[in-house]
């Protein structure tokens, strides 16, 4: 490889730049997927591939068309309305992504929408529908990289959407470091302005000046990713994920959680374990 400093750069870029596998599902649904006029979101990202019927999504007035054969990227923290008149067959990815620990870019980037990544033969998928399917590491590698390079051909401009955020965010790294090694529903700001130096004020409007949120609301985040992953990658019971998380009881966690999520714990759970 060349030593040029962008090439460098470039190649610590992508090989720092992770993409996280939640689960995949299979779905068939019709006017029940429809959101009947209301914007929801998920903190997770999504891949669809549409296996057969049409359906469609709005997002800042823009309609998009849902097809058979197509692969969309479906970012998180992006609300969106679903419409839906028909029986369709969907399989769909959710997955996060991040550079530094616990940050996914995508879920700031100003532009994210719903994006189409490329198109796809059908049958070549239909296999990942059947019931209870054993999948293989080199399989799940497979798909890993399948579905890097889809986020790569949704957004041509990753490169860039994470220089920017590396710049807006690196002065905070310890406090980031922080975060992970103590994240819990007890984690308060003074704690993390101390590990800057500074006042909780003078930290709180550096961190929004740099990130667009507040430190409160990142650290609510983190929370509710690591909510998501234990709810769906785990047996554990609800009332141990909200210890485990160290919210004082389960019914805070719960609202919390629903807050997030649109939906209780449990509900969220049965759905897409489901899958």
């Amino acid at each position: 490889m060349t030593n040029h400093p962008q090439t460098e750069r470039d190649a610590q870029l992508a090989d720092h730049f992770r993409v996280h596998l939640t689960g995949i599902y299979f779905s068939q649904i019709g006017p029940e997927w429809d959101s009947g006029g209301k914007c929801q979101s998920d903190y997770l990202h999504h891949i669809d591939i549409g296996i057969s019927g049409r359906r469609q999504v709005m997002h800042e007035g823009k309609l998009y068309d849902l097809k058979p054969g197509q692969v969309w990227f479906l970012p998180g923290n992006t609300p969106v309305e679903r419409r839906c008149r028909e029986r369709c067959e969907v399989l769909f990815f959710k997955l996060s992504c991040d550079w530094l620990p616990g940050f996914d870019p995508l879920l700031d980037w100003p532009d994210r929408a719903p994006r189409l990544a490329q198109t796809c033969d059908v049958e070549e998928w239909r296999k990942w529908q059947t019931p209870g399917r054993e999948i293989g590491v080199v399989e799940l590698l497979q798909l890993r990289a399948q579905l890097l390079n889809w986020i790569a051909s949704a957004i041509p401009e990753l490169g860039a959407v994470i220089t920017k955020h590396l710049d807006t965010t690196i002065q905070f790294t310890g406090v980031f470091d922080a975060i992970e090694k103590n994240l819990g529903a007890d984690l308060r700001l003074p704690s993390l302005a101390a590990v800057c130096g500074k006042t909780p004020e003078a930290f709180s409007m550096a961190f929004i000046r740099s990130t667009g949120m507040s430190p409160k609301d990142y650290v609510m985040r983190r929370l509710n990713q690591e909510a998501l992953k234990l709810i769906l990658k785990t047996d554990i019971q609800i009332k141990e994920i909200s210890h485990k998380l160290r919210f004082t009881d389960e019914f805070y966690f719960s609202r919390f959680f629903k807050n997030m999520n649109g939906c209780s714990p449990s509900a969220y759970r049965k759905q897409f374990r489901a899958g």
